[in-house]
């Protein structure tokens, strides 16, 4: 009977999942949705009205992403989840939804002392509702995975990971017992979130100092958390990742169903029962609407590429990947900007706005770069061999994920130089990247013939990326770069 009630955790942690990606990217509507007259300097606009939105965005979008870490950390002890794990568990993904609320309320009023207390008390109570989520696992063994079931010494595991739920409760505490006082000392506090990890095994150290090793705290497990090589649950990374890009996809054709359909009075009035006429007035916003709609689905198409060819995730991986979701939940506020000033009178406010959706793009596509470069230093364990240095499909990947860095930066510069220019090479490029993903993918795949420039580029590659591995031996650093130095004359040759 008692087996009735204990279920697999893993369509629990799905959904608990989805939740997480809706609500870190459903915080850019406060933003996006900002009233911007067209008549005004972008540029300025910008910088005193949307900044400090823009910037309670990224925060609440990390604190969202924090979360979401713990909770896949926290969910990694739970094989099995009981009827008691569920409820808690739904009770938090009933703060987790609050938060756009709270978030929404600081940016709008940020030194307003109930913003930032209601805020706080919201991560408080859901570190308290994970706490008593531990301390019921561990009431129930049944339920935990076996690594913890048969360590030596649970009091201190259980210890550890009660810290680690509790340690942005307790800073929330102080931001809250200051905001009477200063918000900038509560901002501080809320910030240290980002770092909570790291707070996390400093707090250890100090509780077993002042408590002279009476109170047993596993270090191990604290400073797992810590650690930039943890393996995060890959597949939980995967799900958590596509619902932040189907969000966001999803998020752009809204404006559109909201603003941009015609009223029956304004078709009978101003186009005359004309509704080819009504529709082309917002041409711009449907040449925005599939040009952000490409870009989007592009950087997920990479996404699934990069992931598709990794063995395991990281911490540090996982980290570059938050900040390119971030980047990605502000597309629409991108295409809102760049489907605005589609009038010739307000050209450099478009320029502006393209601008924005170029810095956008580069931080989102270099975030992933970054990932499979941290991926190339311990190749074994995290690449499959086909993408490895020297692979079939290594050149292909990394040209991949080179496409939208490169594409950014172009239209950034050109948009320096040129109104009238940059406007055209933003849509061209927007609608023509997936010619170019396309061309890569018959260069790839229909001609299995490598090009000679990229087998002697990877000649040079190599020894390279032994440099960079190598330990700190003075030997082996000089053979190493006399390698490199003896296949570079003989590319040069």
């Amino acid at each position: 009977m008692a087996d009735d009630h204990v279920q697999s955790s893993g369509r629990m942690q799905a959904y608990s999942d989805a939740i997480f990606s809706i609500v870190a990217t459903i915080m850019i509507l406060p933003v996006a949705h900002t009233e911007i007259p067209k008549d005004k300097n972008l540029r300025e606009v910008i910088f005193y009205q949307l900044l400090p939105k823009i910037l309670i965005y990224i925060l609440s979008f990390f604190v969202v992403a924090i979360s979401w870490s713990a909770h896949v950390w926290l969910f990694q002890i739970i094989r099995h989840a009981d009827d008691v794990t569920t409820l808690l568990n739904l009770l938090i993904m009933m703060i987790i939804t609050f938060l756009p609320f709270t978030f929404t309320l600081m940016g709008t009023f940020p030194e307003f002392v109930l913003a930032i207390v209601l805020f706080s008390v919201c991560i408080i109570v859901l570190g308290l509702v994970q706490a008593l989520v531990v301390l019921h696992v561990f009431r129930n063994p049944q339920t935990m995975e076996e690594s913890i079931r048969s360590s030596e010494n649970m009091t201190a595991v259980r210890n550890a990971l009660l810290l680690r739920v509790l340690v942005n409760a307790i800073l929330c505490t102080f931001a809250a017992v200051f905001a009477p006082v200063t918000s900038v000392i509560s901002y501080v506090f809320l910030v240290m979130i980002l770092l909570s990890p790291n707070i996390a095994v400093q707090l250890s150290k100090l509780i077993s100092k002042c408590s002279g090793g009476r109170f047993q705290m596993s270090q191990e497990v604290v400073r797992r958390g810590k650690s930039y090589e943890m393996e995060v649950n890959k597949e939980r990374v995967e799900c958590y990742s596509d619902g932040v890009f189907a969000i966001v996809a999803t998020l752009i054709i809204l404006d559109i169903c909201e603003k941009d359909i015609p009223s029956r009075t304004a078709l009978k009035y101003e186009y005359k029962n004309d509704l080819v006429a009504a529709l082309d007035h917002d041409s711009s916003v449907f040449l925005a609407y599939f040009g952000t709609f490409a870009t989007v689905g592009l950087l997920w198409y990479i996404h699934h590429s990069l992931y598709h060819h990794l063995k395991r995730t990281s911490r540090l991986m996982t980290m570059f990947n938050n900040f390119s979701l971030a980047m990605i939940g502000g597309m629409p506020l991108a295409f809102k900007l760049t489907s605005l000033y589609n009038d010739t009178d307000f050209y450099n406010n478009e320029r502006v706005a393209i601008q924005l959706s170029c810095v956008i793009m580069f931080l989102a596509s270099i975030s992933q770069l970054a990932i499979f470069v941290t991926a190339l230093f311990r190749p074994e364990q995290d690449l499959t061999d086909s993408v490895k240095v020297g692979g079939q499909s290594h050149y292909y990947l990394l040209v991949k994920l080179l496409v939208y860095p490169t594409v950014s930066i172009t239209i950034y510069i050109i948009s320096l130089t040129s109104d009238v220019l940059s406007v055209e090479s933003f849509h061209v490029a927007q609608l023509g990247t997936p010619v170019l993903f396309f061309i890569l993918w018959l260069i790839a795949v229909k001609i299995q013939v490598g090009f000679k420039p990229f087998r002697d580029i990877n000649m040079m590659y190599n020894p390279i990326i032994q440099l960079l591995s190598v330990n700190c031996d003075f030997q082996a650093v000089c053979v190493t770069i006399n390698n490199i130095y003896i296949q570079f004359m003989i590319y040069c040759n």
